[in-house]
């Protein structure tokens, strides 16, 4: 495909859309290595910052990932997300060798909500605490939670979790050394826009999204998720 400099499509796009057509059928394979944004410019006759831009696109797209300092790499299929009876974010991914982040967009101390307040046995004047993160995979993002923490067990749970980037290392701070998933509803929707900002994807693109409940050891439920995950970059594995 050549470039149509009279198409009245942005160059940068006309480049991403070749480059994913040919990711798509095999070329360059999964896991091998893009040509660098210089070799890219070159082929097409651009100038680098117009190849930086279509790369930037498919990294959005989760077709590819940058890993620093090695160079960008085709994305090696989506990632198995093991929905059981102990789901752990950071343990899903490391089984896969890929690198888990967390980023905290909003810690706040709220009245819960009354789905929540239904999936934690709690009263609606209960006060909770409520974490928006996004979990990431090799700094991709591949989801965007909302978790809810009943406030008067968890007091300051936002600043430990804060320090320790970790709903599990923070839970064992409240002497919870382990707790179970009672139970994981899954559903598909489009996103919405602060959603798809997050993820790096069009709301053209459905999400997954998952509502559970954790229990501590004696059955007690301590947590209600949300998650919303990247339909591209996730499939959900429901173990027994």
């Amino acid at each position: 495909m050549e470039i149509d400099r009279q198409a009245g499509v942005a160059i940068w796009h006309q480049i991403e859309q070749q480059l994913a057509g040919e990711i798509a059928a095999g070329r360059p394979a999964p896991g091998a290595q893009l040509p660098n944004e210089l070799e890219i410019a070159r082929r097409f006759g651009v100038h680098r910052h117009t190849a930086r831009r279509a790369v930037a696109a498919l990294v959005g797209r989760g077709l590819v990932r940058i890993a620093r300092g090695q160079g960008t790499f085709v994305e090696d299929g989506v990632i198995d997300y093991v929905i059981g009876k102990r789901t752990r974010f950071s343990a899903n991914l490391l089984a896969q060798s890929r690198e888990p982040g967390h980023r905290l967009l909003a810690a706040s101390e709220i009245k819960c909500p009354p789905e929540v307040a239904k999936a934690l046995k709690l009263a609606t004047s209960t006060r909770v605490v409520l974490l928006e993160t996004v979990g990431e995979a090799d700094g991709q993002p591949i989801s965007v939670s909302s978790n809810y923490f009943p406030a008067k067990r968890f007091p300051d749970l936002a600043t430990i979790y804060q320090a320790e980037w970790s709903v599990t290392k923070t839970l064992k701070r409240f002497g919870i050394d382990d707790y179970t998933r009672q139970v994981t509803r899954v559903t598909a929707r489009m996103p919405s826009p602060s959603d798809a900002e997050h993820l790096h994807q069009p709301r053209t693109r459905p999400i997954l999204v998952t509502e559970s409940v954790d229990v501590d050891g004696r059955g007690v439920p301590i947590a209600y998720h949300e998650a919303r995950f990247s339909g591209e970059r996730v499939q959900l594995v429901i173990e027994p």
